[in-house]
C-alpha cells in the first residue's frame, strides 16, 4: 500500500506569528468570554444591581426637578436673597444626592460580593481541579502574569456591579442638575466615588482569588468567601453590642469601607467611631495576607507544572 499525503489538510503555513506582549490581557479576555456564555447567572446576578441603579437614577432626577420648581417660585425675591437661597438649596440637594449614592453602594454590597464570588471563585480552583496549570505554565507565562489575568477577570465583573452603577448615577446627576452644577461643583466628589468603587473592587478581587487558590472546588471557594465575609460582619457587630465597644467593628470589612467612604466625603455614619488610620491598617493587612496567600499558592501551581 502506497503512503499518500492529503495536501488539502496538511499545507504549509504562509502567515506570520504575532507577538502577544500582554498575555495577562489575553488570559483575562478568555475568562471574560467564558462568563458571557452563561446568560442565566448573568441575568440573575446583575438584575438587582440594575434595578437599584435605575431607581436611584430616577430619585436623583426627581430631586433636581423638585429643586427647579422651587427655584421658579423664588422669582419674586430680591436678587441677592434669591442667589443665597438658590445656593443653599443646591448645596442641600447635592448633599442628598451624595447620600443616595452612598445608599446605592451600601444596598448593593451583598450582590457585588455575590457576583464577584460567582465569577471569581472558580478561576484558580477549577484550574487546579482540571490541572490547567500544566498548560499555562508550560508556555512562557509567569505566575505574576497568570495572577494579573485572573485579577482583571474578576475585577471586570466587579466593575459592572459597582463602578458602572456609580458612573451611571453620577452622570444622571450631572445632566439633571441646573447648569451641570453637580459636575462643576462636585467633580472632586465624583472622582472620590469612582476611586472608592475601584478600591472596593480591587480589594475584593484579591480576596476572592486568594480563597479560590486554597481549594480545587468552586463551590467550596464560594462558600468560604461568604463564611469569611458575613461571619466577620455578624460577629463584629454582635461583639460590639455585647461588649459595648465600637472597636470590634473593625473586624468587619464593610464597616471599614464605610469608614473610608465617610473620610472621602467628609461625613459621619452611626456606629463608626474610630479613625481612618485604623481602617486603612485593617484593610491593608487583609490585602497583604490575601496577596501573600495568592502568591504562595500560584507558586505551587508553577512548580507543579
Amino acid at each position: 500500500m502506497k503512503a499518500t499525503t492529503h495536501t488539502e489538510v496538511y499545507r504549509r503555513f504562509d502567515g506570520e506569528l504575532r507577538e502577544r506582549p500582554l498575555r495577562s490581557v489575553t488570559l483575562a479576555w478568555s475568562g471574560i468570554r467564558v462568563g458571557f456564555k452563561k446568560k442565566l447567572p448573568m441575568l440573575l446576578l446583575f438584575l438587582i444591581p440594575g434595578i437599584f441603579t435605575i431607581v436611584t437614577s430616577f430619585m436623583v432626577q426627581l430631586k433636581f426637578e423638585a429643586e427647579a420648581g422651587t427655584i421658579s417660585g423664588m422669582a419674586g425675591m430680591e436678587p441677592s436673597a434669591q442667589t443665597m437661597a438658590m445656593g443653599a438649596l443646591l448645596s442641600s440637594q447635592i448633599g442628598q444626592v451624595e447620600s443616595l449614592i452612598f445608599d446605592l453602594i451600601t444596598n448593593m454590597q451583598f450582590f457585588v460580593v455575590l457576583s464577584m464570588g460567582w465569577y471569581g471563585s472558580g478561576l484558580i480552583a477549577e484550574d487546579r481541579k482540571l490541572r490547567a496549570n500544566l498548560l499555562y505554565f508550560a508556555r512562557p507565562l509567569s505566575r505574576y502574569t497568570y495572577t494579573a489575568g485572573k485579577l482583571m477577570t474578576v475585577m471586570f465583573w466587579g466593575a459592572w456591579a459597582v463602578v458602572a452603577p456609580v458612573t451611571i448615577v453620577c452622570s444622571v446627576a450631572s445632566l439633571a442638575s441646573p447648569e451641570w452644577s453637580f459636575l462643576t461643583e462636585r467633580w472632586d466628589t465624583i472622582l472620590k466615588l469612582e476611586l472608592y468603587a475601584v478600591l472596593w473592587v480591587f480589594f475584593h478581587g484579591i480576596l476572592v482569588l486568594a480563597i479560590s487558590s486554597l481549594t480545587d472546588r468552586r463551590n467550596r471557594a464560594l462558600g468560604g468567601l461568604f463564611i469569611f465575609y458575613f461571619l466577620t460582619l455578624a460577629g463584629s457587630n454582635a461583639m460590639a453590642e455585647l461588649m459595648s465597644g465600637q472597636g470590634w467593628r473593625l473586624l468587619s470589612i464593610p464597616n471599614n469601607f464605610k469608614r473610608v467612604f465617610d473620610s472621602l466625603l467628609g461625613q459621619t455614619s452611626p456606629g463608626i467611631g474610630w479613625n481612618l488610620e485604623s481602617s486603612l491598617w485593617v484593610l491593608g493587612l487583609l490585602t497583604l495576607a490575601s496577596a501573600a496567600t495568592l502568591a504562595r499558592q500560584t507558586r505551587k501551581l508553577e512548580v507543579g507544572s
